[in-house]
């Protein structure tokens, strides 16, 4: 009687255990298919991209929690949930959501680690790249807000997750964004290093892979075509980087990372008027919510040298008044992030 008790039992246990596995076996292969990712995946990757190059973070923050309770399985949810809250501190300048950034970033790597030992080829490739991604925008966080050398190691395990993906799908047109942001921006800051020869010149290679990227990758395009304006403008080929930046300005008006570098490459050009109306409509936008006032500071300070190099002084004295207005209210830490150009702008308002 025992026996035949313990062997009920013990059926009982495996057709669960079946019934389990045939479930997660299921689920898996809804996600991770020969076509992943699959259309729905692509769109709602692509919708959470056009909010926050729209600045639309907390829309943005809602669509990734919606596709991780849609694909739990998937690391796409988390990764870009964490990017978006990366985005949204930098635009700030405020080191705000630290905690649940790191969070994502880690379940990114724990669920990549989990579908790469058990996915095909195409699979593994984007896990690398999501694993990529991962220790990339990372090492931005530690740029931003943490430790140099964390931010070179974070770049170089980058670089290692991007090229493991090639190996394993040389198709997923997705790995030259990361591997051509990595290429140019190594040798562009070696600085003697690259003089030397002891670090190689890959600048080139670099934005030839950007621009294999903006053609053929699935999610990638617009954060290759954005890159690009940043190396325009290190370049200083300024037409192409305005080219690039205006286009973008118009697919997405309420955002403003496109903004910055295009009233630069309009001020290297000496088109002071153009500078000026970019930083005015940024100006408009940061009204909304200046933070810490870090950006603001940055605004109106080259306002004021547009207006001062344009000879327009009753127009560069008003945004020199008007920066007195909130000064009291800045804090601290971004006086003294901000030491020289407010100390410029409060003798300018005097």
């Amino acid at each position: 009687m025992g026996n035949s008790h313990t062997l009920a039992l013990m059926l009982k246990i495996a057709i669960h255990l079946s019934i389990a596995l045939v479930l997660s076996a299921l689920q898996t292969s809804d996600v991770f298919g020969v076509d992943y990712p699959d259309s729905s995946l692509v769109r709602n990757i692509v919708k959470v991209q056009e909010l926050l190059y729209n600045d639309h973070f907390v829309e943005a923050d809602s669509a990734t929690q919606e596709l991780i309770e849609r694909y739990p399985n998937d690391p796409s949810g988390n990764l870009f949930r964490a990017i978006g809250l990366l985005m949204e501190m930098c635009d700030s300048e405020e080191n705000s959501r630290c905690e649940l950034f790191q969070a994502h970033i880690d379940s990114t790597f724990s669920k990549t680690k989990r579908v790469l030992d058990t996915s095909s080829t195409v699979v593994c490739a984007w896990m690398h790249l999501y694993r990529g991604h991962a220790h990339a925008y990372r090492s931005l966080w530690e740029a931003q807000f943490g430790s140099t050398i964390a931010a070179i190691k974070g770049s170089r395990a980058a670089k290692a997750e991007y090229e493991r993906g090639l190996k394993a799908d040389s198709t997923v047109y997705d790995l030259y964004f990361g591997l051509g942001l990595y290429h140019y921006w190594k040798s562009a800051k070696a600085g003697l290093l690259r003089w030397f020869g002891i670090i190689n010149n890959d600048k080139e290679k670099g934005i030839a892979q950007l621009l294999l990227a903006v053609d053929s990758s699935l999610i990638s395009r617009e954060a290759a075509r954005s890159a690009l304006i940043w190396i325009w403008l290190d370049r200083n080929q300024f037409d192409s980087a305005i080219a690039v930046a205006e286009s973008m300005r118009g697919e997405h008006p309420d955002g403003k990372s496109f903004l910055w570098p295009l009233a630069k490459a309009y001020w290297k050009l000496e088109q002071y008027n153009n500078a000026a109306d970019v930083y005015n409509y940024l100006r408009i936008l940061l009204e909304k919510n200046p933070g810490n006032y870090f950006n603001m500071v940055d605004c109106d300070y080259w306002l004021y040298r547009c207006y001062n190099r344009l000879c327009q002084e009753d127009k560069a004295r008003h945004i020199a008044q008007r920066f007195s207005l909130y000064v009291k209210e800045i804090p601290r830490e971004t006086k003294n992030r901000q030491r020289n150009k407010i100390s410029y702008l409060k003798k300018k308002a005097r």
